[in-house]
């Protein structure tokens, strides 16, 4: 162990995993880590994820085929998956024996301490109370950096397993979160992207959400914030208090609503505490507000219970709505979740449904980029791809992503849309 030199993060999941690989990466090169290719790192971090079934089978394989493939490597693995269940926590470390160890999301901090437990070196080993303490590690290549407010959950959904994994909500210190936006500006950030398993969890001293976004605001300079996902519930309570954020045009105006289910039976079910009606007060509210503004939502097909009735609703809700990016999970169960207890429904059922929504998803994704033809205005690019036809891609207001020719990342450019590829823009 004492040889350990380089390293590399293999990340699965959300914007929030990404925020952890990044924190880790930084404690690793603090201390004089050399990242390298998987070939030929030392140190292997795979940060993993526990939403789905499928995601689960595809990391348990990744894992055993790549200690099978190196068996010289060291191996840490963290995220969610190895927290749901010990079943899952057991079989992982046996696929890495006397070969690494499995790190528990929270104890990030003190990476360092524990690879290194019982050995002695010259070097002092840096220290982090928690997560907020330590500012992420910037790419040189990229203008974005992951900005975490709160970690856990103090919701009890009955499907999810994220709760388990995490733990109950800690939120993080508002002036050490405003510390970190400070540090990472002077850095040369321009687009931060604001995550935690649920944004409007925040309560740090009885200081909400809302709070802590007014604090941000009175940061100076010209970057850009996006909201990562808010339910519903959040906005029941404190819309009036929130709609003045976006008055400030650095947020952009999009929003990830995770609705999960159109049926009022299931929401209940699932423990979201929201009625469907209250939701669609929401996004009423919020096309009020902008007739532009983007939404993004969730969508579980074949929760137990599900009836032809309740997915109709869901679908009906769709169409209506008309979400500009939709997210369809096939429901699969999860290690110790109130869910797995329910009656399930065939597969084959889920498999129908879950198709029949991406058709509906698609049959307007079209019409909604076509109704941008001829929008002009500032497109902030952000990000430089390799061997496409439209190598810079950058987003607008409502976080619409806008593929150019000619572009220079980390600047806005005037664009006018002449046409659409996929679910991107085109413009000039």
């Amino acid at each position: 162990m004492i040889n350990l030199k380089s390293y590399i993060v293999i990340t699965y999941g959300c914007t929030f995993n990404q925020g952890d690989s990044i924190k880790i990466e930084k404690i690793l090169r603090e201390y004089g880590f050399i990242h390298k290719n998987i070939n030929n790192a030392d140190l292997v971090i795979i940060n993993t994820c526990a939403v789905k079934l499928s995601t689960e089978s595809k990391i348990l394989n990744y894992i055993s085929r790549l200690v099978q493939k190196f068996p010289f490597k060291y191996y840490i693995i963290t995220g969610c998956l190895p927290q749901i269940d010990k079943k899952i926590y057991n079989k992982i470390e046996r696929m890495i024996f006397d070969k690494g160890f499995i790190l528990n999301p929270k104890d990030i901090p003190r990476t360092l301490n524990i690879l290194y437990k019982n050995k002695k070196f010259n070097q002092k080993l840096p220290v982090y109370e928690d997560k907020s303490n330590i500012i992420p590690q910037i790419n040189n290549k990229s203008p974005i950096s992951i900005i975490q407010i709160s970690e856990g959950c103090n919701k009890n959904c009955s499907y999810c397993c994220t709760t388990i994994a995490r733990g109950n909500l800690l939120s993080f210190d508002s002036k050490l979160i405003i510390n970190q936006f400070k540090s990472l500006i002077s850095q040369g950030i321009k687009e931060f992207h604001i995550t935690s398993q649920d944004l409007g969890n925040y309560d740090f001293e009885e200081k909400k959400l809302h709070h802590l976004l007014k604090e941000i605001s009175q940061l100076k300079g010209f970057f850009h914030f996006r909201l990562g996902m808010i339910n519903p519930d959040y906005f029941i309570k404190f819309y009036s208090d929130f709609q003045q954020i976006f008055s400030d045009k650095r947020f952009y105006r999009f929003l990830h609503i995770p609705i999960q289910s159109g049926s009022n039976k299931i929401l209940k079910k699932m423990k979201r505490n929201y009625t469907i009606e209250e939701a669609e007060i929401i996004l009423l509210k919020l096309k009020e507000y902008d007739k532009l503004f983007r939404i993004g939502t969730d969508i579980i097909v074949g929760f137990p219970s599900e009836s032809e009735e309740d997915f109709d609703l869901s679908e009906n809700f769709i169409k209506k709505w008309k979400p500009s990016i939709l997210n369809i999970s096939k429901y699969s169960v999860r290690p110790n979740t109130e869910a797995k207890k329910y009656h399930q429904l065939n597969s084959q059922i889920i498999k129908k449904r879950s198709k029949k929504l991406s058709i509906v998803f698609s049959n307007y994704s079209e019409i909604l980029n076509k109704k941008w033809d001829g929008w002009e205005g500032d497109v902030f690019f952000n990000e430089h791809r390799e061997k496409v036809q439209f190598p810079y891609m950058g987003r607008n207001l409502y976080y619409v992503p806008v593929l150019s020719k000619n572009a220079v990342v980390g600047q806005t450019k005037n664009i006018k849309i002449t046409g659409y590829l996929n679910h991107s823009l085109i413009g000039y």
